[in-house]
C-alpha cells in the first residue's frame, strides 16, 4: 500500500513537484557553470536562444518563453545590450514598440554556448542511460503537449492514447 493510499502524505523531498523544481534549478546552475567563460548567465543563454532560434524579437514573447514578467526581461535585455550582445530598434508598424535583434557578437556568443549548455545537459544526465533519456524526454513532451502553452502547440503533438498503450 502506497502512502497515499494509507492516508499518510508523501514526503516533500518525493513529491513530482519538488524533484522538477530542483532538477530544474540544478539545470540553471550547471548552465551557469558551464556558461561562465562567455560571461552569460544561464537566463540570458535562454533569452538570446530564443532570439537565435525562434527568431522572438519582441521583448514580450522573450519574456513569455522564459516565464519572466515586462520589468524583468527589460533589465535582462539592458545587461545584454550594455554586453553589446543585442541591438534594440523601434518596430516599423509601431515605432513605440521596440524590437530586438541579435548583433554579430550575439550570435558569435550564442553559436559558442550552445555546445556549452550541451555538456551541462550531460553533466545533468550523466547517471541515465540512453533508454532512460529517451523515456524522460518522452514524458516531458507529453507533458508540454498536453499543457496547452503556446510554444508546445507550435512543437509537440498530443500523444494518441491508444497508441500510448501499445509502446
Amino acid at each position: 500500500m502506497s502512502k497515499q493510499e494509507s492516508g499518510k502524505m508523501e514526503p516533500l523531498a518525493e513529491s513530482l513537484g519538488f524533484l522538477l523544481g530542483h532538477t530544474n534549478l540544478l539545470k540553471d546552475r550547471l548552465l551557469d557553470k558551464h556558461l561562465e567563460p562567455e560571461d552569460i548567465t544561464a537566463g540570458q543563454a535562454k533569452a538570446l536562444f530564443n532570439i537565435y532560434r525562434f527568431n522572438k524579437n519582441r521583448p514580450s514573447d522573450i519574456g513569455k518563453s522564459l516565464g519572466v514578467d515586462n520589468s524583468a526581461i527589460t533589465r535582462m535585455l539592458d545587461r545584454l545590450e550594455k554586453k553589446e550582445l543585442i541591438k534594440r530598434y523601434p518596430a516599423p508598424e509601431d515605432r513605440r514598440a521596440q524590437l530586438i535583434e541579435l548583433t554579430d557578437k550575439g550570435n558569435e556568443t550564442i553559436e559558442r554556448a550552445m555546445p556549452l549548455a550541451k555538456d551541462a545537459i550531460a553533466e545533468l544526465t550523466h547517471a541515465l542511460t540512453e533508454e532512460e533519456k529517451s523515456q524522460l524526454k518522452h514524458c516531458l513532451r507529453k507533458i508540454l503537449a498536453s499543457s496547452g502553452c503556446a510554444f508546445a502547440k507550435e512543437h509537440y503533438s498530443v500523444p494518441d492514447p491508444s497508441s500510448e498503450s501499445q509502446e
